[in-house]
């Protein structure tokens, strides 16, 4: 053996089981992340409902701070307020829910709606349209609002009566 180099083969195994895995594993992964995807939308979704209750709440506490005011001063007080309404809300003055036939016993509330979801809440001051046959609604947008005050005279109660001014 002088001069022969000797060259040892060796044969190198290859696994393939990571390749075969890997549709798997992108499969999964995709999975995860759809519903990743999908519980985030909904997190938001549920974030941008809660910001425009608040806004639309916020905008109802002026009127029901003004009307509790009113009310302390008594029949012939009047104020106007400017009010705006998000979108995609409304709010009604002086009703429950599917109860506007029983007007005015149940005056005393009012009720928000958000993307569809109602939510009622007591109120102190008993509200009526100037008319004084029912609730007053208000739909989306800016509204420049006549708030007085009034006696029934069958029932002796004091109540906030809403109008739409159309001055600007």
């Amino acid at each position: 053996m002088t001069g022969e180099a000797k060259i040892s083969t060796c044969q190198i195994e290859t696994e393939e089981s990571a390749v075969c895995g890997l549709p798997f594993r992108l499969t999964v992964t995709g999975i995860l992340f759809a519903i990743l995807v999908l519980i985030s939308s909904a997190s938001i979704s549920g974030f941008l409902e809660g910001v425009k209750e608040r806004e639309t709440m916020d905008e109802v506490s002026k009127i029901t701070i003004a009307a509790e005011q009113l009310s302390i001063r008594g029949e012939g007080s009047e104020l106007i307020l400017e009010v705006n309404v998000p979108q995609r809300a409304s709010v009604v003055l002086g009703t429950l829910p599917s109860q506007e036939s029983k007007w005015p016993e149940d005056a005393d509330n009012y009720g928000i709606t958000v993307e569809g979801k109602t939510k009622f809440y007591p109120a102190v001051a008993f509200f009526s349209n100037p008319e004084f046959v029912g609730p007053v609604s208000l739909g989306p947008g800016k509204h420049r609002l006549l708030l007085s005050t009034k006696v029934d005279p069958e029932s002796g109660r004091l109540f906030v009566l809403v109008s739409e001014t159309g001055d600007d």
